[in-house]
């Protein structure tokens, strides 16, 4: 991923959905256009740069154009270093920072200063509220300079009390970097065209939030991982910022002990048919719970329902190729573990409302797993054909719990305009008998499921082959 990514978003040039669809080369050379038409710098001299230095261009250029330190007229008489000495006494009044220290500094450092970052060694934790202020239009840079942190609060307060649907109290007892962090999500959605100011004034700050994780689902596979990260670092992400530096490993004493437990992983979905129409695409949730038996007790427990995005435009003929992973599962040798598995159309739904779904279609496969294994768990132990018949078990009490979500599917196939083709896209319950998790680690291994359609407007039944294994 690139920054470029975010120069084109935050300079308006293209919004979120456009660039979904432009490869990374051709966003480079959009960039460049821009610049080249919008500035006095040479389009060669653009070509020459790497892509964090070409970044770095457009996020100068944009801030200095949003922030309305200077007209496009005036812009176009500016080179790439008129942009950056400009912002340099600019950053210097804003921060106090020492000019030679600032000459030494990036382009994209100088901006994200000038946005509120930390000064480097200051003792006093940056805000982006200003910037936030100023992405959305709420203040220029010059209005932002002569307010105090409260007034920045406060108005930021104001603006997302009157645009969305969130409770001015509520935003009041946000800190700095969660308020910011909401604004963020809110200057994302109407900026980069993914919500009207009609519908965002409909929103809570959570329903931003879920809008924005799906987003950067369909933008980035990462899916359920995006629920780990703050508001903040989600628009981060959107901007083309690279996910790995958000996702940091635990330090070493929280580290996994020697042996490692097992994790059950789909490597890949291939969808040989979609669960949708033609004419529409599947935002498919895979839901994954794991019950491990103990057959020395007769106890069992259940591990977290894992709910996972695993793309939002998806249609016959993707392979959609990832991690999509259980959480890590410490069952013992002589254990029998049980992985459900229910994937999940949710197309037909709102972005905002799909997650909650997931997780309300996930909390039904809980509800039913539980009460089957445990009246079972004294049968199934050592054969192989009595862990099929319990995997069958489940797929019908799954069935049964997931038809009763009428909020959700739409199985009686009444829907005005285009048909709801929500539903299950395939369900299975994988047992592992004792010893045969380790016998099964880092052994790939694959499944085909047809799946069933339950509104005939729909098309044909979904067909779908997943690729897995134990490591």
């Amino acid at each position: 991923m690139s920054l470029i990514r975010g120069a084109l978003l935050a300079g308006k040039f293209l919004n979120q959905h456009e660039l979904n669809k432009v490869p990374a080369n051709d966003q480079r050379n959009r960039l460049i256009f821009e610049l080249a038409t919008r500035t006095k710098e040479n389009g060669a001299q653009l070509q020459g740069m790497d892509d964090a230095t070409l970044a770095g261009v457009g996020a100068l250029f944009v801030f200095t154009r949003e922030a309305k330190s200077r007209s496009d007229q005036e812009l176009k008489t500016m080179t790439a270093d008129d942009l950056r000495n400009t912002l340099i006494v600019g950053v210097g009044a804003q921060t106090g920072f020492p000019g030679p220290d600032l000459q030494g500094m990036k382009n994209i450092d100088l901006v994200l200063l000038a946005l509120g970052k930390q000064t480097p060694n200051s003792l006093t934790p940056g805000t982006y509220l200003g910037g936030v202020l100023m992405a959305g239009g709420f203040a220029t840079y010059a209005q932002m300079l002569k307010m105090s942190v409260d007034e920045q609060r406060n108005t930021l307060i104001f603006q997302l009390a009157t645009h969305s649907k969130e409770d001015g109290g509520k935003l009041q007892g946000l800190n700095d970097h969660d308020l910011a962090g909401a604004g963020a999500l809110f200057v994302l959605l109407r900026g980069a065209k993914i919500r009207t100011d009609t519908e965002l004034k409909t929103m809570t700050v959570d329903d931003q939030r879920n809008v924005v994780i799906v987003e950067i689902g369909g933008q980035t596979g990462l899916g359920s991982k995006l629920q780990g990260l703050r508001n903040m670092d989600l628009v981060r992400i959107a901007l083309g910022e690279d996910p790995a530096v958000l996702f940091k490993p635990l330090p070493g004493p929280l580290q996994p002990l020697p042996r490692e437990p097992y994790v059950f992983n789909i490597s890949s979905f291939e969808m040989k048919t979609q669960k949708s129409d033609g004419d529409h695409s599947d935002s498919d949730w895979l839901s994954i719970v794991v019950t491990i038996l103990d057959p020395i007790t007769k106890n069992q427990r259940l591990l977290p329902l894992k709910t996972i995005q695993i793309g939002g435009s998806i249609k016959t003929g993707n392979i959609m190729n990832g991690t999509f992973a259980s959480d890590p599962i410490d069952a013992k040798d002589s254990d029998v573990v049980m992985v459900t598995l229910v994937l999940t159309n949710l197309g037909s739904s709102r972005a905002e409302d799909q997650f909650k779904q997931a997780v309300k279609v996930g909390d039904k496969v809980v509800g039913v797993v539980g009460p089957i294994a445990g009246a079972v768990i004294g049968f199934i132990f050592g054969a192989p054909q009595e862990g099929l018949k319990i995997g069958q078990e489940i797929a019908k009490g799954v069935d049964t719990a997931i038809g009763v979500l009428s909020d959700i599917f739409d199985f009686a196939g009444i829907h005005i305009g285009p048909p709801n083709c929500n539903g299950i896209v395939l369900q299975d319950t994988i047992v592992y008998q004792p010893n045969e998790l380790l016998n099964a680690r880092n052994k790939p291994a694959s499944k085909e499921y047809t799946g069933t359609q339950d509104n005939e407007r729909c098309g044909a039944a979904p067909v779908t082959k997943i690729n897995f294994s134990i490591v």
